[in-house]
């Protein structure tokens, strides 16, 4: 992320521009759960309160089988806060009290009441999102016709310092493999609506989708987490064209207890105590993803006006472990200098174009030296 605040954009931004695009002019719902977040709710509902150029208009904060402050203290702010902030309470049964009940319902709640062209926003109650969180989203939404925006998380610099360097270098290391996977798939199958530069993350804390595209991939899944991985499944699978905009950017605490199952607190913790032995599921073997693009192309191919929901039939793809990290990132920067040095990249219907229309570069560039929270603005 640049280190320019995005309060001095405002000489390069018309409001005349803002207003008269239609877009701009949707109903903006952001929906945050909340569960004991009583440290972090004010900084994340003042957040969103100081945001450039397009405030939310309505902020539904669900908090769920909370026992601390929370809804105290985000009560305070009512009154304070520029847009509507409501505020409901509810308590699940042991079984189904988790973070991924929460999102579904308070999505569902949120788009019940929301007008038809509405935009869904969801964030994390524990994050902050950059001051231009909105503005960025809208403009990915205006400027790549898309009907749903991922954005990055990083973690708040505050607390950056409490992770140990070793897990720093892990993560920028599967980022960075990651990052060249990513590459690889677009010199195969260039996506004009999602283009590098571009992130990899599918966070629940920043979401955005049109209702319509809500409606179509059937709401958050009913999971207890990683439903918003399964969300962004969803949406591809119901031929929904996603952003990942590596503008768009919430900061995210870097706490050791957490509160789903299998979130980024529960993996901070496990990897502080011992190394994981295989790196993130997300991310799989060169072979595999050259074999899962090939096979999306080929099913897209024969049945062109079909959604891509056979594409998640392939086998599951092997594990990689963390030592052997390193010789995948070497294969995967081969596989991606040969695509390069070739020329030519296979497009959805077939025919060859030039390298130059994915607008790919040639190496890999991937953020790969300090964090980026570093030079979150001020």
């Amino acid at each position: 992320m640049s280190s320019e605040d995005p309060d001095n954009k405002s000489s390069c931004i018309t409001y005349a521009y803002i207003h008269n695009n239609i877009f701009w002019k949707r109903q903006r719902i952001v929906v945050i759960p909340a569960c004991n977040e009583e440290q972090h709710i004010t900084s994340c509902l003042l957040a969103l309160a100081a945001q450039f150029l397009a405030l939310p208009h309505k902020v539904i904060l669900w908090i769920n089988n909370t026992i601390d402050q929370t809804y105290e203290r985000a009560s305070s702010l009512q009154d304070k806060l520029p847009f509507t902030l409501e505020i409901i309470s509810v308590t699940y049964d042991p079984a189904i009290a988790n973070a991924g009940t929460a999102r579904r319902e308070a999505m569902a709640y949120a788009a019940q009441n929301a007008q038809q062209d509405a935009l869904l926003f969801t964030t994390d109650a524990d994050g902050e999102v950059a001051k231009d969180w909105i503005y960025q989203t809208l403009e990915a939404f205006t400027q790549y016709h898309v009907e749903a925006v991922f954005g990055r998380t990083l973690l708040l610099p505050s607390e950056y310092a409490q992770i140990p360097l070793r897990l720093h270098e892990d993560e920028r290391a599967e980022q960075a493999y990651g990052a060249l996977l990513d590459q690889i798939t677009l010199l195969l199958d260039p996506q004009p609506h999602d283009p590098w530069p571009r992130h990899i993350e599918h966070s629940g804390a920043s979401i955005a989708v049109t209702h319509q595209a809500w409606r179509q991939a059937g709401g958050i899944p009913d999971i207890a987490s990683g439903e918003d991985r399964l969300f962004y499944k969803a949406l591809r699978q119901n031929s929904i064209r996603v952003r990942h905009a590596p503008d768009v950017i919430v900061y995210v605490s870097a706490r050791l207890l957490g509160r789903a199952q299998g979130g980024m607190a529960e993996t901070l913790a496990r990897r502080m105590i011992a190394q994981d032995k295989y790196i993130d599921d997300a991310f799989e073997t060169v072979s595999s993803r050259l074999l899962r693009v090939r096979r999306e192309l080929a099913d897209r191919r024969a049945n062109p006006l079909s959604p891509i929901s056979k594409v998640s039939a392939c086998p599951p793809f092997p594990r990689i472990l963390r030592e052997d990290l390193p010789k995948h990132y070497q294969r995967a920067l081969r596989v991606l200098n040969f695509l390069h040095h070739t020329e030519y990249c296979l497009s959805e219907g077939g025919h060859h174009v030039s390298t130059d229309q994915c607008g790919i570069p040639s190496r890999v560039h991937y953020n790969l030296g300090a964090n980026a929270a570093l030079d979150r603005p001020e």
